[in-house]
C-alpha cells in the first residue's frame, strides 16, 4: 500500500496545466467516390482557416491530454462541364463551411516534437453556395443537404520552435477525416454534392489538412525541478 501510495504521489507531483492560442490554414477534400467515376466534375482546392484555444493537462512528463475549440471555415469547389455547354467549357461550383470544431487530443511529447490522435465533433453553423452554371439550388435548399454536425479523427504532429521555461512557440500539421456522411436524407436525393441525378448516391466524407502554429502559457505546476525552477517541456 506504501509503494502504492508512493506511486501516486510521484505521478501527480509531475502534473501541470497550460491554456494557449492557435491558428492554422489549409484546405479540404470532400471524397464522393462518384466524383472520380464521373470526369465531368473535378474537385478544386480552395483555403481554409482555423482559430481558437486550447486548454491542456499535463502528466508524467512526455504526455498530455488537450481539448482544443476552434473557429473553423473551410471551402471546397467544383470545376464541372455543363450538359449543354461547348466542349471545353467548365462551370465552377463552391461551398462553404463555418462552424466550430471540438476536439480531444492524447499528445506524446519527445526531444522538441510531438504526435496527437483523439475524436473531433464539428457544427456547421453556416453554409454558402454558389454556382455560376445553375440556378436550380440555392443557399437555402442546399444547407438543408448538409448535416448540421459530423464525427470524426484527427491526427498531428510538429515541433518546438522557441519559448522560455513556461511558455512556447509550437507549430505542425493536423490532419482529420469525418466519419459520417455529410449528406441528410434531402442531400442524398439530390446527390450532394454532385447535384445531379446519375442513378446512384455515395457518402461524402470530409478529409482536412492544416498548418498549425501554437503559443502556449504553463501554469499550475505541482513541483519543481531540483534546481528550483519549473520542468520546462520542450513543446509546452
Amino acid at each position: 500500500m506504501a509503494v502504492l501510495q508512493f506511486a501516486v504521489l510521484v505521478a501527480f507531483s509531475q502534473t501541470w496545466f497550460d491554456i494557449g492560442l492557435k491558428g492554422g490554414i489549409g484546405s479540404s477534400f470532400m471524397y464522393n467516390s462518384q466524383i472520380f467515376k464521373n470526369q465531368d466534375i473535378v474537385h478544386k482546392f480552395k483555403p481554409g482557416y482555423t482559430f481558437g484555444g486550447k486548454l491542456g493537462f499535463n502528466f508524467i512528463q512526455e504526455h498530455q491530454i488537450t481539448f482544443d475549440v476552434m473557429k473553423t471555415t473551410y471551402n471546397q469547389a467544383f470545376t464541372y462541364t455543363p450538359a449543354d455547354g461547348p466542349t471545353g467549357s467548365e462551370n465552377l461550383r463552391e461551398y462553404t463551411f463555418g462552424g466550430l470544431d471540438m476536439l480531444v487530443m492524447y499528445r506524446t511529447n519527445r526531444s522538441g516534437t510531438y504526435f496527437e490522435i483523439g475524436p473531433q465533433w464539428s457544427t456547421y453553423s453556416t453554409v454558402k453556395f454558389s454556382d455560376n452554371g445553375s440556378t436550380a439550388f440555392t443557399e437555402e435548399n442546399v444547407s438543408k443537404m448538409i448535416k448540421k454536425s459530423n464525427f470524426g479523427m484527427a491526427v498531428g504532429f510538429g515541433g518546438y520552435i522557441f519559448g522560455t521555461d513556461n511558455f512556447g512557440v509550437a507549430t505542425g500539421l493536423r490532419f482529420n477525416y469525418m466519419f459520417n456522411d455529410m449528406a441528410t436524407a434531402e442531400g442524398n436525393d439530390a446527390n450532394f454534392p454532385i447535384l445531379k441525378d446519375t442513378g446512384e448516391s455515395n457518402p461524402t466524407h470530409n478529409l482536412g489538412v492544416l498548418f498549425v502554429i501554437e503559443m502556449n502559457y504553463d501554469f499550475g505546476y505541482l513541483v519543481s525541478s531540483r534546481c528550483g525552477q519549473r520542468t520546462k517541456l520542450f513543446v509546452f
